[in-house]
């Protein structure tokens, strides 16, 4: 299989040995059931690594400072298991391998997800395969690929990941970031199973509820059902955005057709399996992938499981370490969810006190205390949206310029409506636009008293992170009165708003399976029924991306030569130094330099760039900052007189050539350091 070929597979295989065993030893202090240990073992690993490669990066070169951060993970995990470390280690064994279909489920269930995003271009690759490819060489914290003055105040947990596949498993940054991405998902799958598990003691639950949390989705197509004449009343009422409104003229016309996006594999999506809110996991192509509900479920399993009976107090300072090296993760892989996650925290304890009739916090809740503060503080100080928005505080408060972030946050009060990335905004004012909602929300929505239900139950019992999870669902509602206007783009909201449906999914199957147990068999037929339909979005999309996989992409703005051209230069080129390409994406990602091109990853908005493009002159160009040009066959033989000035040094001319000695396609690499004026 091509996969194999793409990634080192015994450093791979050494790097998940040194996440999982460090992950290992650190829950040697909590009592957990045997075929858990092994597999949060690698999710606490993977993270803590994460973490410290997000550190140890700033201070040594890539290479060393990933291999560092694995070692430490083992000898972290070591130290807090001590002194019972070597009897535990003994046991490790023997419980992985009563536990290997666990474990071989997991590594086909990445291997399937891997393969069907490297056959897949989506979403995001533009700007994260930009950003990886500099992070991979030292660029951490992160700066923004497309103007390096300024800081990417963004969520890159899962580029760490995928950075420490690309060093020392020497796999290229489309590869990295699609195994970083499967991975994450399916370890995301199996941690679903085990909250379903813990809840109804099923194994055919606790399937069901992966299953339900991999396909769950928008349920678009339920305004199909609809009679002709209110669709098109509602398509009337609703003004298309996005890729919406690059699918069609109108709504109605749009469910007829193929969804307008980049990236896809031998068969389009249908636009009416889409969801401009709530995108099944099928889905999880984008940046982060899954990674924020991998986190969240490793802080819900392990805030909820005691600590080992010997060294209690040990026990505790792990687990308050433990969970705050996940909340602070939590906070670098999505700031929505831990913004939400905290807020879910005060709205619990607030729930709490208001049914104790009390203004004291109980002792239970403050002995997370220290978990929950240094998360902060860590989400604050490592980098991401949370760093951004400090450091733009601290530039308004000392009256200095508060531009070096890239993101900035900021919203207004608006009246109710639910605002979709592909449908637009939907107004509660408006009946015709519920019904919008509800396909665009999906059926999940269905289990909405069941799981306050299990927020209620959590909070008697002061299992307090889980019921912070549940009650996370306030906030994520309450966005519907609110605009956001920083300059992430206003669909941003639609994440916010969306939170809400991945709490539902955590819990939908096992609490509806405790419930229905007792219950006649019209209820139970009648729930199978909702949750296929809950499914169906995401069941259609899969079987479509399936196809994609033996037929691996490197992204939409590269070709194969740029694959050789990666090969032969990545790493080799001096450090710091731009890059200029017509293509502003492809230069970066090839070369893993920086560029100067504009504040967004859209059309570059330096009115310079453009004038270097059309007008390029190697002298110009090495006063505007760029010292390496990356330049494909149409640009070089139009304007391949504009560089024959003896300054300009020819690194690399690249052909791809036809049989019969045409040439097909052509990457010519120069170096204008020597062109001063």
């Amino acid at each position: 299989m091509y996969l194999l070929s793409e990634i080192s597979l015994f450093p791979f295989l050494l790097l998940l040995a040194l996440w999982s065993a460090g992950g290992w030893f650190m829950l040697a202090r909590f009592e957990l059931p045997a075929h858990e240990r092994g597999l949060l073992g690698l999710g606490v690993g993977l993270t803590l690594a994460a973490l410290l490669a997000n550190l140890t990066a700033r201070l040594l070169p890539t290479v060393a400072a990933f291999w560092l951060a694995a070692v430490l993970t083992l000898a972290i995990g070591v130290a807090l298991a001590w002194p019972f470390a070597w009897s535990f280690k003994r046991s490790a064994v023997r419980t992985i391998l009563s536990h290997l279909m666990l474990w071989l489920l997991l590594a086909l269930l990445t291997f399937f997800l891997t393969l069907i995003g490297r056959g897949l271009g989506i979403f995001d690759d533009y700007q994260n395969l930009t950003q990886l490819s500099s992070m991979a060489l030292g660029d951490i914290p992160p700066h923004f690929v497309y103007d390096p003055r300024l800081l990417w105040s963004y969520h890159y947990f899962l580029l760490l990941v995928a950075a420490q596949l690309m060093r020392l498993a020497e796999a290229p940054p489309w590869t990295a970031m699609d195994v970083a991405r499967g991975l994450t998902l399916a370890l995301t799958l199996v941690y679903g199973a085990f909250l379903a598990w813990r809840l109804t003691k099923s194994q055919v639950a606790a399937a069901l509820s992966a299953a339900f949390l991999f396909f769950a989705g928008g349920a678009r197509w339920m305004l199909l059902l609809l009679p002709a004449s209110l669709l098109q009343s509602i398509s009337a009422s609703v003004t298309l955005i996005g890729s919406g409104a690059d699918t069609g003229p109108n709504l109605m016309a749009a469910l007829y057709n193929n969804w307008k996006i980049q990236g896809l594999g031998p068969f389009p999506f249908p636009f009416l399996y889409g969801s401009g809110l709530d995108p099944s996991l099928t889905m999880a192509h984008a940046g982060y992938g899954a990674s924020m509900f991998m986190l969240v479920l490793l802080i819900i399993l392990l805030s909820t499981a005691p600590v080992a009976k010997s060294h209690p107090s040990v026990g505790y300072g792990v687990q308050q370490a433990i969970l705050a090296v996940l909340l602070a993760a939590l906070a670098l892989a999505n700031e929505v969810t831990f913004a939400f996650l905290y807020a879910g925290i005060i709205f619990a304890a607030v729930f709490w006190m208001l049914h104790q009739r009390t203004l004291h916090l109980p002792r239970s809740l403050w002995a997370f205390a220290p978990a929950i503060l240094s998360g902060g503080v860590l989400a604050l100080l490592q980098g991401g949206v949370f760093t951004g928005v400090l450091l733009g505080f601290l530039g308004r408060w000392s009256g200095s310029a508060a531009g070096e972030a890239l993101y900035k946050v900021s919203f207004t009060i608006r009246p109710p409506a639910v605002l979709s990335a592909h449908v637009g905004t939907l107004s509660l004012s408006n009946p015709l636009h519920w019904l919008v909602i509800l396909a665009e929300t999906g059926l999940v929505v269905v289990v909405l008293p069941w799981v306050f239900w299990r927020g209620w139950k959590c909070l008697r019992e002061e299992r307090w992170l889980e019921a912070a999870w549940v009650f996370s669902m306030i906030p994520s509602l309450l966005t519907i009165f609110v605009e956001y206007t920083g300059n992430a783009g206003p669909t941003a909201l639609s994440r916010m708003t969306a939170h809400f449906l991945m709490v539902l999914k955590f819990y939908a199957v096992p609490l509806l399976w405790v419930w229905l147990k007792e219950k006649a068999d019209t209820w139970q037929v009648a729930f199978l029924g909702w949750g296929l339909a809950a499914c169906l979005s995401g069941l259609g999309l899969l079987t479509l991306q399936i196809p994609a996989m033996p037929n691996p992409i490197y992204a939409e703005f590269l070709d194969p030569l740029d694959a050789k051209m990666y090969d032969k230069h990545w790493g080799t080129l001096q450090a710091g130094a731009l890059v200029f390409d017509t293509s502003p994406q492809r230069g970066p990602t090839v070369l893993g330099l920086h560029t100067r091109s504009g504040i967004h990853y859209g059309p570059p908005t330096f009115p310079e760039w453009y004038a270097l493009k059309e007008n390029p002159d190697p002298f110009a160009m090495k006063r505007a900052g760029f010292r390496y040009l990356y330049l494909e066959r149409a640009y070089w033989q139009k304007f391949a007189d504009h560089f024959t000035h003896p300054c300009v040094k020819i690194l690399d001319d690249m052909q791809d050539l036809a049989a019969d000695g045409r040439v097909l396609a052509q990457r010519v690499l120069l170096d204008v350091e020597a062109c001063y004026p």
